[in-house]
């Protein structure tokens, strides 16, 4: 015995409608190591350093044509303009950092210092990020947060010791 397609027409109809309708999951384009400092001058909260590593498809990709001097070595003056370029428009993404003290989002003022250099295959982006207003930390958690909830850039934080570090912090 077939079964009645034209029944069963219906049903398939709706639901392939019903999956259409459905978010794409998202994934990944670059892949970023991260690590991060935190900042303390007199008892406060005053900035975060965060260094990025690329993954190396994406290093290929945006350091085509930077190397100014033809040399095969992309320096950090040859990579300045880019990571200047590159910090400013992580404004509009919010850095992809959030930093909580005793659970109070806190503000930050534009970015600082930005740096780029090559660490073999890989671009290695650093900047800071002060505090509009340190807060004191007290004895309340201090939590950081790196990560791009579009999840078009993924952020794991490196294996390496230094991947989250206190620098000033008081005793």
């Amino acid at each position: 015995m077939k079964p009645n397609l034209a029944i069963l027409r219906p049903a398939l109809a709706a639901a392939l409608l019903a999956l259409a309708t459905l978010p794409a999951a998202a994934h990944p384009h670059v892949w970023v190591t991260a690590k991060a400092e935190i900042a303390y001058a007199d008892g406060k909260v005053v900035a975060v350093r965060n260094v990025w590593t690329f993954d190396a498809a994406y290093t290929a990709f945006v350091t085509q044509g930077l190397d100014a001097n033809k040399d095969g070595k992309l320096t950090p003056d040859e990579l300045q303009t880019l990571a200047t370029e590159n910090t400013g428009n992580l404004a509009e993404f919010g850095y992809f950092t959030k930093l909580k003290v005793g659970g109070k989002e806190q503000a930050f003022a534009d970015p600082v210092e930005p740096r780029m250099a090559m660490e073999g295959d890989s671009l290695t982006l650093s900047f800071r990020l002060p505090l509009k207003t340190p807060p004191s930390q007290g004895r309340g958690v201090l939590a950081l947060e790196v990560y791009d909830p579009t999840y078009f850039v993924f952020f794991g934080l490196s294996e390496a010791p230094d991947a989250a570090t206190l620098v000033g912090a008081p005793a």
